[in-house]
């Protein structure tokens, strides 16, 4: 028998699963239940609702973001190259996540998940990324929100494509691709 712990991480583990390859209106319960090998009545003693599992997927994975940040905050030669690619190796280990960060996150609609996400998790963590950007002298209040953006669609595009286009490739060579033809226009 699993203890306490490792049965409440392995339902949260299948439920990522799920949630990242189905619509959060098609995942239940009982699937999560099924999917953990554990009775829908065990999924609801440790996560109340689905609700609440969904959004505590995010609020186990967040601190993660925040532990790099402070990291890369006492970095003395920060540059964006050196954020993304920390973005990345977090995101490897995590790779479920802006699969369904995007799939979710993006279609949900204007649900009480969303709007706690949003303001509990990724609101937050966008102010606290936008500051590391400011620090990197180059960057400007005037293109902080070009460097996020390069930062979230450069970090996370290798993971949702690979979902998107159902290959499994983790070859991440063509990033210095992108790395020589986007960076060095990027002042930072």
């Amino acid at each position: 028998m699993l203890s306490e712990a490792k049965t409440r991480k392995k339902i949260l583990s299948n439920a990522t699963e799920l949630f990242a390859h189905n619509p959060y209106g098609k995942v239940t319960i009982r699937k999560i239940a099924q999917s953990a090998n554990v009775s829908p009545s065990l999924v609801i003693y440790y996560f109340i609702s689905k609700e609440n599992l969904y959004c505590q997927i995010f609020e186990e994975f967040f601190p993660e973001l925040e532990n790099m940040i402070k990291k890369l905050k006492k970095e003395p030669k920060l540059t964006l190259s050196l954020i993304v690619n920390n973005y990345i190796e977090v995101w490897r280990i995590n790779s479920l996540i802006p699969i369904v960060i995007h799939r979710e996150l993006l279609s949900l609609d204007n649900t009480e998940a969303k709007n706690r996400l949003a303001n509990k998790l990724l609101i937050p963590h966008k102010k606290k990324l936008m500051s590391l950007l400011s620090s990197i002298t180059e960057c400007s209040p005037y293109n902080e929100g070009y460097y996020y953006m390069l930062v979230i669609s450069l970090s996370t595009y290798p993971f949702i494509s690979d979902h998107i286009s159902n290959e499994q490739n983790t070859d991440m060579s063509f990033l210095q691709n992108v790395y020589e033809s986007v960076l060095p226009q990027a002042v930072c």
